[in-house]
């Protein structure tokens, strides 16, 4: 056992000893990437241990911490729910429709814009479908609400302007999932097409000669 734990002594002061070196080397990389670790650790993995709240009664009060434990109750609470199964079902359907629809269409249009000669076109195409991605989540609602409002609606002003009955976009289910999947297409199809845009710049010319 002594020669074993000798060897391990041995190994664990020669890792030390190279962790050292190698900090005295290269202390401004090590020094570059302390901004970004502790932005991981303070916004993306401390917030993480507040997932506790599911298994507390939580209180304003006492904070998460503080306030008593639950165990499973809450989560009894929602499977016992009467409506448990059809929020089941339309997350699914969402997904799945998602899925569908946004995944396809970067791809396309990033093999679209990359087939363009025309500079001034091909710009102009991607800031068009490139600026929804900077709106905000809450005035992209805005917007998509003003549209679609059943009296004040641009979309329904129109419709009636051509003898149509107005629709209740967000009212309707099956109408309201298209709304949500394509609205969410229009903010981040073009952020997306650029991300394959930028792996298609990097696919060597002399592969495209072959292919033709």
């Amino acid at each position: 056992m002594q020669p074993v734990k000798k060897t391990t002594a041995l190994r664990g002061a020669k890792l030390r000893a190279d962790a050292r070196r190698s900090f005295r080397r290269h202390w401004q990389f090590y020094l570059l990437i302390i901004p970004p670790v502790l932005f991981f650790i303070i916004f993306k993995y401390v917030p993480m241990l507040n997932a506790v709240i599911a298994f507390k009664d939580y209180s304003i009060v006492k904070g998460i911490w503080g306030s008593p434990w639950a165990g499973f109750k809450h989560f009894r609470l929602f499977f016992d729910n009467p409506v448990f199964w059809v929020l089941i079902r339309n997350t699914l359907i969402i997904s799945l429709y998602h899925l569908v629809v946004a995944f396809p269409i970067p791809i396309l249009l990033a093999l679209g814009l990359n087939e363009i000669r025309s500079g001034f076109f091909k710009r102009a195409v991607q800031l068009v479908t490139y600026a929804p991605y900077f709106i905000s989540t809450v005035v992209m609602v805005s917007i998509i609400m003003l549209l679609t409002s059943p009296r004040l609606g641009i979309l329904n002003i129109l419709m009636q302007n051509m003898g149509m009955e107005p629709v209740n976009f967000l009212g309707d289910p099956g109408i309201f999932r298209s709304v949500y999947v394509w609205s969410d297409v229009w903010q981040t199809a073009g952020y997306s097409a650029v991300i394959y845009m930028a792996a298609l710049a990097g696919v060597d010319p002399a592969l495209y000669e072959a292919a033709r």
